[in-house]
């Protein structure tokens, strides 16, 4: 039985796999970069999101009964599509091991001290490889339970950071950092916000796929929107002399939290927010990540890969050294120079425009 998305589910899946990354990952980058107009960095951040969604929203409606492994090569021709497919695939490959490695440091860090790291790592492999092989219909279904209350313990500590807020320290706007340095603050949140670009992929599992844009665009702006007052809220909390030297600076805001005199320590909602996102993303990427595979190798059962691909996710996970590598690294040496400007944006207009160019070809009498 094909497996089917509903366009609830995709705007979830979308959402979930945008925000917990984005809030704990990116921001520091952006706060280093440009300072308290980081959050002017958040907006062109968001409307480079929202020009990832309509490229692979328009391309991906081309053949909506393909997934992206098909029609690449239906579009570029064999050899060409197969090119592309395979950049596709190197980053999905890379991107699972690198986020399942940020996981499990930094649940190591704020939950289990002392627990090997690969003890963490076994585990959320065993819960997205269970996941996976129910399918993408499955983990739609996840998301949509996980998804409103990632939200809802986001709004949970902004509202309780409400009374730690000094309004002074966004001043001056637009003074110290000038427009390379909002552009290049910009740069990491906008690869993390454009996660939409996997609707290139599980469109074709949609009840009606044409109809999904709406549901991939309003995915793009909920996470924005959070991520923009997020980050203004970090910005009022905490200040810009501190957080730029923060590794996440979303967690440090929530303990400085006390309502009341007596309720404290927050500490673990933004932990559940992190576990939650992670593993929807987690899921969805290993999920297109065997699916893809199968096709492009012309496997009749996808799920077989599973057996194939999570060992090596596992053994690739444990290369980084730290934290360090694990993240500044790959972030700033693959996933910004390349992943953002290539895959989300480079390869998403070549598939769009060619392809519009073929039906065009097709339609036309000679």
């Amino acid at each position: 039985m094909k497996m089917k998305l509903t366009g609830i589910q995709v705007f979830w899946m979308i959402t979930s796999m945008d925000l917990g990354m984005t809030l704990v990952m990116t921001l520091t980058p952006s706060l280093l970069a440009a300072k308290q107009d980081a959050w002017i960095s958040i907006v062109a951040a968001g409307c480079i999101a929202l020009l990832v969604t309509w490229l692979v929203t328009q391309a991906a409606h081309l053949y909506p009964g393909q997934t992206l492994i098909e029609y690449s090569q239906t579009i570029l021709g064999t050899w060409l599509g197969k090119a592309v497919v395979v950049i596709y695939l190197v980053q999905w490959y890379t991107i699972i091991p690198i986020v399942l490695r940020q996981f499990s440091d930094l649940v190591q860090i704020m939950l289990l001290q002392g627990t090997p790291i690969e003890a963490v790592m076994l585990l959320m492999v065993l819960l997205i490889v269970y996941a996976a092989y129910g399918g993408i219909e499955g983990i739609g279904r996840c998301s949509e339970f996980l998804g409103p209350i990632i939200l809802l313990m986001i709004c949970l500590v902004l509202i309780a950071s409400l009374n730690n807020i000094h309004w002074k320290n966004i001043l001056p706007v637009y003074a110290d950092s000038e427009i390379k340095g909002i552009l290049s603050g910009a740069l990491a949140p906008a690869s993390y916000l454009g996660h939409s670009v996997e609707y290139l992929m599980f469109a074709s599992f949609m009840n009606k796929p044409r109809k999904g844009a709406p549901y991939a665009f309003g995915a793009a702006m909920t996470a924005t929107f959070f991520v923009l007052i997020t980050t203004m809220m970090i910005i009022f909390v905490i200040g810009v002399n501190l957080s730029p030297s923060m590794w996440y600076p979303f967690f440090e805001m929530t303990k400085k939290i006390s309502l009341f005199g007596f309720i404290d320590n927050f500490d673990a909602i933004p932990v559940v927010i992190w576990i939650a996102s992670v593993f929807i993303k987690l899921s969805v990427y290993l999920f297109i990540a065997c699916y893809g595979t199968a096709q492009f190798l012309r496997v009749r059962n996808w799920r077989v890969m599973l057996w194939f691909i999570a060992p090596v996710i596992f053994v690739f996970a444990l290369i980084p050294q730290n934290v360090t590598e694990a993240t500044g690294h790959y972030l700033n040496r693959y996933w910004v120079p390349f992943v953002l400007p290539v895959n989300m944006i480079g390869l998403p207009l070549l598939l769009l425009i060619v392809g519009k160019w073929r039906q065009q070809n097709r339609s036309t009498p000679v």
